[in-house]
């Protein structure tokens, strides 16, 4: 009888344990809280009084390129954008799931409470899990609030323009859920009350279709500076959910595919609870228009903080960005056209990292200049912290639009925060960009994550997998790459696959397993500067390489380079791509050779060799493994291949 697996979590990572769980011939059943698949990708405008489950906003573009995003046996598109809107990652989730029909094993609407081990009746453990799942029905409509911005509580200077009203208006000061309504509250003014309408169904090919007039989505007014316990109130009075059907399952195996972006992470600046203005975490933020002609401080200048910084920019009267350490400003496509992360090839990572370092912070220099006249430019070197990749935020700070300061020492008023360097500065807006908690509020963390502190992000994973303690439980997706999430959540639900099925090596004794995790972090302190962020920070190639090893499925460059010498160049060259990992081993796609020559198109690696000549009375070409016809069994999934998305809306 086939082994049981809980996959909890209908993500990216979530997709990818299930399908490798079912190649692997295990019973599996995935647990989804949402009513449809997506995870982090699919995205829901902020409501009032509600928590997002996402965190994108509504012009969320991925840095990485497609290339370097895909599943290795499932490509993107050709005829989709090299730099993909939040849309068309939602789409591809949803077409993996389609064509390897992973969709009649999920669960939607069911959240998970509770798992802990089974027990017999003496009370011992009996080697199983017991998951307690609760039904979540979501009932009538969904209404989405515009509160009425509070004069009281604005900061006022002079020459401001008022705050907009209606579908632009900001969350700025909402009435307290307990207060009596307004005049202009939705339920008491019956021209507002007509345009209210229930959520629309979500298609994952064109987003959610943009609210009725007079209706609010900007971000959520969730407090997030007090207790959680009016937004929850609140949150029960405009939505109509009833949650019910609670049930117990037992599984041999348990595999957390719910990520670490959902619980934000909020700095405890001295005096911010005087500040009158408005505080919101980028989890919560969606648009820009609510931000307009005020002066904005954001803080964190990592990927959202740079992001968010530029956009709100082109609306707010200023930008004030706060930066602790300063980053490395990376852009999406380098100097010679190609994505950045396509330089992440087999070559750029066997170089030692000192020259890698100099090779790496001179191409930035090259293409931005020096970063220390955008005040930028940190103490670190370049392999040191996760870098920033954004094209816009440079030009954004040279025509002043955005300021760039140093940490935030305290807020001093109800709108002046003074900075560690002494200088001070109004602002009407905060937003907080400083990253996220790891949190499973459904296990016990101390015992199965090895989590010493509450608040801290360090937790005692074997490869950043395996608790210590609970062999029968992987985490998959519980890494921050320099890289995509995608390929290497992907790679970790191909090993825990095969260990829980019993086709690959066991894992160590958990003495071992201790040893080994201990080490890792003492080699890891020496790479990164010690950022919360950086807990559970991997260098994508690096890792790549160690987990496939355990799955078998390392590409032998020596035998590719004996074989085929133009597979062997790409493969070596060219950007690491997961289809590599398909090449041999377990599970191998016959179509992964011609996935790398397309993830190569970029660099003519024939003339870079100077064998062109020849390769072209072979037949051959740098942008495929072969000019002649091939068997459709080599040939790329026909789905993605062949159905393009709808034109964004």
């Amino acid at each position: 009888m086939p082994k049981r697996v809980a996959v909890l979590g209908a993500g990216a990572s979530g997709l990818a344990a299930l399908k490798e769980c079912l190649a692997e011939g295990l019973d599996v059943v995935c647990f989804d809280q949402e009513p449809q698949l997506g995870g982090l990708w699919r995205y829901v405008p902020a409501r009032d009084g509600d928590d997002p489950h996402s965190s994108l906003y509504e012009s969320t573009v991925i840095n990485t390129s497609k290339d370097m995003l895909a599943f290795s046996d499932f490509p993107v598109p050709k005829d989709w954008p090299t730099f993909m809107p939040h849309r068309f990652v939602a789409k591809y989730l949803q077409m993996y799931c389609e064509h390897f029909q992973l969709k009649k094993h999920i669960k939607f609407n069911r959240k998970v409470l509770n798992v802990v081990p089974e027990m017999d009746a003496n009370g011992e453990h009996t080697g199983r899990w017991e998951v307690t799942t609760q039904r979540v029905r979501r009932k009538g409509p969904v209404r989405m609030l515009s509160p009425q911005v509070r004069s009281d509580t604005l900061p006022r200077e002079r020459g401001r323009s008022p705050p907009m009203t209606g579908a632009s208006s900001a969350v700025i000061k909402s009435r307290e859920p307990d207060a009596p309504p307004s005049p202009g509250d939705a339920d008491a003014n019956p021209a507002r009350k007509r345009s209210l309408s229930p959520v629309q169904v979500y298609d994952p090919a064109q987003g959610y279709e943009p609210a009725p007039p007079g209706i609010d989505s900007s971000f959520s007014s969730l407090n997030i500076s007090s207790s959680s316990s009016p937004a929850k109130s609140l949150a029960a009075d405009q939505q109509s959910i009833t949650q019910q059907c609670i049930k117990n399952y037992t599984f041999d195996f348990v595999i957390v595919c719910t990520g670490h972006h959902w619980k934000p992470r909020l700095p405890d600046f001295e005096g911010v609870e005087n500040f009158r203005g408005t505080l919101v975490h980028s989890h919560l933020y969606r648009v820009p228009y609510p931000f307009k002609d005020q002066r904005v401080l954001v803080v964190g200048a990592g990927n959202s903080g740079a992001e968010i910084a530029t956009e709100v920019s082109h609306h707010a009267s200023q930008v004030l960005l706060s930066t602790r350490t300063g980053t490395w400003i990376v852009p999406k496509t380098t100097v010679f056209g190609l994505p950045v992360d396509h330089l992440s090839s087999r070559v750029m990572h066997a170089i030692p990292r000192p020259l890698a370092n100099f090779a790496l912070e001179s191409l930035v220099h090259l293409h931005h200049g020096d970063l220390s006249k955008y005040g930028l430019k940190p103490n670190h070197s370049f392999t040191q912290a996760h870098p920033t990749v954004n094209g816009e935020i440079l030009g954004r700070i040279e025509a002043g639009k955005v300021v760039v300061h140093p940490n935030v020492a305290r807020f001093t008023s109800h709108n002046m925060v003074e900075f560690v360097d002494g200088k001070t500065a109004g602002v009407d807006a905060v937003i907080y960009c400083t990253g996220y908690k790891i949190e499973n509020p459904f296990l016990d963390a101390r015992a199965i994550l090895g989590q010493e502190e509450a608040n801290s992000n360090r937790v005692r994973l074997y490869k950043h997998i395996f608790p210590i303690n609970h062999r029968n439980m992987a985490f998959v997706g519980m890494v921050q790459p320099t890289g995509s999430i995608i390929p290497v959540a992907e790679m970790q639900a191909r090993w825990v696959a095969r260990v829980f099925s019993g086709k690959a090596d066991p894992l160590p004794p958990p003495a071992e397993m201790r040893d080994i995790v201990d080490k890792d972090w003492v080699e890891h302190c020496k790479q990164y500067i010690p950022r919360e962020r950086h807990t559970i920070q991997v260098e994508f190639v690096t890792y790549m390489d160690e987990i496939a090893k355990f799955v078998g499925c390392v590409p032998d460059l020596w035998r590719l380079w004996k074989t085929s010498w133009l597979l062997a160049a790409q493969v070596t060259f060219g950007p690491t791509a997961a289809f590599q990992y398909r090449l041999e081993g377990p599970n191998a796609w016959e179509g992964a050779p011609d996935a790398i020559a397309y993830a190569c198109r970029e660099v003519d690696l024939l003339k870079i060799s100077g064998l062109s000549s020849l390769a072209a009375a072979a037949g051959v070409t740098s942008a495929g493994s072969s000019s002649r016809s091939q068997s459709p069994r080599s040939r790329a999934p026909q789905s993605p291949q062949q159905q393009s998305l709808p034109s964004p809306r």
